[in-house]
């Protein structure tokens, strides 16, 4: 069993699927009401878009199938990556501002706080500030996934969350996944079914579209995040 379960690690690292998951820490609902002024941490978000499925080659042909998964992969990536740079797309910038509606949207007070980010990973601290507590963000992916290598392909995003207090202590730590499966880890969410492509080739034809399902993915996540804060 624990071959087996490495060699699909192996698989999915090969993809990029490898599971990033954060422990899970139930919402500390009495904590999280006496929260009005948060702290949004400077986020961490992957530099490019990924276009995975959730049916993998390597699971019934091995090694050769995990070459040709990534090597498709890698394709599908790459002509995602054109269409939001050929859109003007900022992810990062994007994200940033959805998480900011949908907080002022929930009633509270968001107040950014600056930080350097080196990773998508959460911080282990936190600068001292005058909130009631932080909000640590990370999207390690996000783009359109699908079941199939055949598509249909359809906007998603995972985010990794947390809540701290001043203290340090932590009142919330999740992951969630959006419209796209993940082994080990991480809560399966419903997100938009549109915009939709048949194949991944069509990314840089309609870029324009392909950039507002993206944006459709992030804020919709950032709707789901929030959401956990109450």
């Amino acid at each position: 069993m624990a071959r087996s379960r490495r060699g699909i690690l192996a698989a999915l690292a090969g993809l990029g699927l490898a599971a990033c998951g954060v422990e899970r820490i139930a919402q500390d609902r009495t904590a999280l009401r006496a929260v009005g002024r948060i702290g949004v941490v400077t986020p961490a978000v992957a530099d490019a878009p990924s276009a995975p499925t959730d049916l993998w080659l390597s699971v019934p042909f091995g090694h050769i199938g995990r070459f040709v998964d990534a090597a498709l992969k890698a394709e599908r990536d790459r002509l995602l990556a054109w269409a939001l740079v050929s859109a003007g797309y900022d992810a990062a910038a994007r994200w940033s501002e959805h998480l900011t509606a949908a907080l002022l949207a929930a009633g509270s007070q968001p107040l950014p706080v600056p930080v350097g980010r080196f990773g998508l990973d959460l911080l282990e601290a936190y600068p001292a500030a005058e909130v009631d507590a932080y909000l640590d963000t990370v999207v390690p992916e996000y783009g359109f996934s699908a079941g199939t290598p055949e598509g249909p392909f359809i906007p998603f995003g995972v985010v990794m969350m947390r809540v701290a207090l001043p203290d340090g202590r932590v009142v919330l730590q999740d992951q969630l996944v959006m419209n796209a499966f993940r082994l080990f880890g991480g809560e399966r969410i419903a997100g938009p079914g549109e915009p939709r492509f048949a194949t991944a080739e069509l990314f840089p034809y309609d870029f324009m579209r392909a950039a507002e399902g993206v944006d459709a993915a992030l804020a919709a996540l950032a709707r789901q995040a929030v959401a956990r804060l109450r």
